[in-house]
């Protein structure tokens, strides 16, 4: 044996003389994980699973019942040599497989009570590393005589005629929605409103419902053509953040021994749901918007693509995603196995514990299995910290117990773990001392970086760009409008009309002026030979009729609109402005100057003392889908606090920006606010309406430090405590 692997074992004596055996019930199942040979041994009772490698599996395989351990690990060493297990793996083996009800054996005393420290063991363990508070199963009723009695009516489906038959669904609904996207994104500002809850909600249960049916019928059908089995016994519900949401469990399909059977399995309720959003796709698209049956299309697209990527396709979630990505890896058990690599790390690299088992088997397996975790851990404390703070603020006392037991299950009880595993574990008795040193110089490292050494601390606020000089822009004459220049562009003095329109009785007047002119003309020059009091009459009406003919030309010029002044021409109303009849003096829109230009902040109170005892004069701008442009500006005044009028509903939730507003009014702000006020520096490459995020510096401070007052600031502010 090698020196990383010892023989001998000093708890050997309490199992040498064990005749153990496989229980009749175990089915195995023999599979290849990244070119591997794996024995997969499967309680069909209650679908529970357990992978032997070669090695494992050798030894087991003498184990029946009349052979003694002792007899079996002497008799597996001289078949296999150094392949062998060694008699603390064996103790090992021989404990997982009891407490997974996969061994028979009548075990004395001492070798019970052995076993059944192990089971404790693993049983804190499992209930240490506890985070799914959740998403809580409730197993209700068992779902496989259904799922027999239907299979051959739907298992077509699971084929290559349903493929096809899929994709052509998801052309034909994506077809629908072609030239649709600006509607169908939309619509989702309205998906929370209180009158469309009541249809999201039964579009998520049936939607989901469909989507277990998808696993269920995948796995019975895969089963029943493989012999497998295939079973599906449990279908519950899962508080989903406290929503019941339907589940099965079709764990049974692990025994598959194609892992594109697998994948399909764990992909067969991803299926199901793109299916059900194609057809509502095709529903939505081709019935009027604000009936029930429009609305209730709409919210299983959406479902079915917020559930798809945040939730099921996402592997770092222990859903669907996940399923599929182990298979596709050939990493079974890839969440567990990523854990215990990290940990193994630690202990063989840091402790130097030589006696460390890597659960990487094969080639390739330490750098995905090291990434996993890595990203798992960062993903999920977002989640769960994200919606525990959800909670809160919809149900403060269930988002203090939550975050209370978040605390305990996430801190304490690794804490806990880690004393105990440092005290007393044999498995690092000959490096007790440098383990706990590392451990302890470790935590004050962490504890140093984050709480002692000052790193930059920055308040961003959104701000909107407006003009220091504004000119109204009003209509000259009475007309129907015929074009209106698009707002926001940019114009200079004289340039072409903002705005035409249109008098037909302007123009019957002119037509009419000018032939009494012409008129009186051809008369006064017959008058001028036989009566020239006449012609000095008819000379004095000219006179009177061509000043009414200026003053209806100026009105008829005054209904084209242009520019008096260099500016952006802002007018909200120009694209319904087309065909409708404006009157003299009305106001069409503004004129915002170029030259000087000043930028609004708002930012909530809590940062006001901040900002106004710590940030600098000086702050940095960039511009809201221009990253790259970075202008500076100096901060001039700070208005009071207490406001809750945006400068500009730019600002606001609802339309993109980053303030919640009163769903009824979208410049109203719901909750108080101050107002910075900020001159650009000169030559500042900023257009009227534009919006800004802006960057205040502050006196350097720990992270520690950041975080603390972030916390408190927050909880103060959202949850009014």
């Amino acid at each position: 044996m090698s020196v990383d692997r010892p023989t001998f074992h000093e708890s050997w004596q309490r199992v040498v003389g064990l005749k153990p055996r496989l229980r009749a019930c175990v089915d195995i199942h023999r599979q290849h994980f990244r070119g591997q040979l794996w024995h997969v041994l499967q309680d069909p009772s209650n679908n529970q699973f357990f992978r032997l490698n070669e090695h494992a599996y050798r030894f087991v395989s003498l184990l029946d019942g009349d052979r003694t351990v002792g007899e079996a690990w002497r008799l597996c060493g001289e078949r296999h040599g150094d392949g062998a297990p060694t008699q603390g793996e064996v103790i090992q083996l021989l404990g997982q497989l009891y407490n997974a009800n996969l061994l028979y054996a009548e075990t004395p005393g001492d070798v019970e009570v052995m076993f059944r420290r192990q089971k404790k063991r693993v049983a804190r363990e499992v209930r240490g590393y506890l985070t799914n508070l959740l998403f809580i199963r409730i197993p209700l009723l068992d779902p496989d005589r259904f799922l027999d009695r239907w299979v051959g009516a739907v298992g077509w489906m699971v084929g290559p005629v349903g493929a096809v038959l899929w994709i052509a669904m998801l052309l034909v609904g994506g077809f629908f929605l072609l030239g649709r996207f600006g509607d169908l994104f939309s619509e989702a500002s309205g998906v929370l409103a209180p009158a469309n809850l009541p249809l999201l909600y039964i579009a998520f249960v049936v939607t989901k419902l469909l989507h277990e049916l998808g696993h269920g019928f995948a796995c019975k059908k895969f089963g029943r053509d493989s012999g497998s089995g295939g079973e599906v016994h449990v279908l519950g519900i899962m508080l989903l953040v406290f929503m019941p949401v339907p589940y099965v469990d079709a764990s049974s399909s692990w025994a598959f021994r194609s892992k594109w059977k697998r994948i399909t399995v764990g992909a067969g309720g991803m299926i199901v749901e793109l299916a059900c959003a194609a057809v509502a796709a095709i529903v939505w698209a081709n019935t009027a918007p604000g009936t029930v049956v429009n609305a209730l299309a709409y919210n299983v697209i959406f479902i079915a693509g917020v559930s798809t990527i945040l939730f099921n396709g996402n592997p770092l979630l222990r859903f669907d995603g996940y399923y599929i990505l182990s298979d596709l890896l050939e990493l079974p058990n890839l969440h567990q196995r990523s854990r215990d690599y990290v940990y193994y790390l630690v202990k063989r690299y840091i402790w130097n514990v030589e006696r460390a088992n890597s659960p990487a088997h094969a080639p390739g397996e330490r750098p995905l299995l090291f990434i996993f975790c890595i990203a798992v851990f960062v993903y999920r404390m977002f989640i769960y910290v994200a919606i525990i703070w959800f909670v809160a603020t919809q149900f403060f006392l269930i988002g203090i117990l939550l975050a209370i037991a978040a605390i305990v299950t996430w801190v304490f009880v690794p804490i806990g773990k880690l004393l105990r595993f440092l005290a007393v574990n044999p498995e690092i008795d000959r490096v007790r001392a440098r383990a706990v040193v590392s451990t302890v110089g470790f935590v004050l490292l962490v504890l140093g970086v984050l709480g002692m050494i000052p790193v930059p601390d920055r308040i961003r606020a959104e701000g909107v760009v407006e003009p220091t000089s504004l000119t109204v822009v009003y209509m000259g004459a009475d007309g129907f409008v015929s074009g209106a220049s698009p707002s926001g562009r940019v114009v200079n003095s004289g340039d072409e009309p903002l705005v035409s329109a249109e008098n037909l009785a302007l123009e019957r007047r002119l037509d009419a002026l000018r032939a009494r002119r012409d008129g009186l003309a051809a008369r006064r020059r017959m008058m001028q030979q036989e009566d020239i009091a006449l012609a000095q009459i008819a000379a004095r009406q000219i006179e009177a009729i061509e000043e009414q003919i200026e003053r209806v030309e100026m009105d008829i010029a005054a209904l084209r609109v242009r520019p008096t002044i260099a500016g952006v021409w802002i007018s909200p109303d120009s694209e319904r402005l087309t065909g409708a009849w404006v009157g003299r003096g009305d106001a069409l829109g503004l004129i915002a100057g170029l030259d000087e230009t000043i930028v609004r902040a708002v930012a909530n109170q809590r940062a006001a003392a901040q900002l106004r005892n710590e940030a600098s004069e000086r702050v940095e701008m960039r511009i809201r889908g221009r990253p790259q442009a970075l202008v500076e500006g100096v901060v001039t005044r700070y208005l009071e606090a207490g406001q809750d009028r945006l400068p500009s509903a730019a600002l606001g939730y609802s339309v993109g920006g980053a303030t919640p507003v009163d769903m009824s009014d979208p410049t109203k702000a719901s909750e108080r606010f101050f107002e910075i006020r900020i001159a650009p520096e000169p030559g500042a490459a900023l257009m009227p309406g534009q919006r800004v995020v802006v960057r205040f510096d502050l006196p350097a401070k720990p992270l520690l430090k950041q975080w603390i007052r972030n916390i408190r600031q927050i909880v103060q502010g959202r949850l009014n405590v």
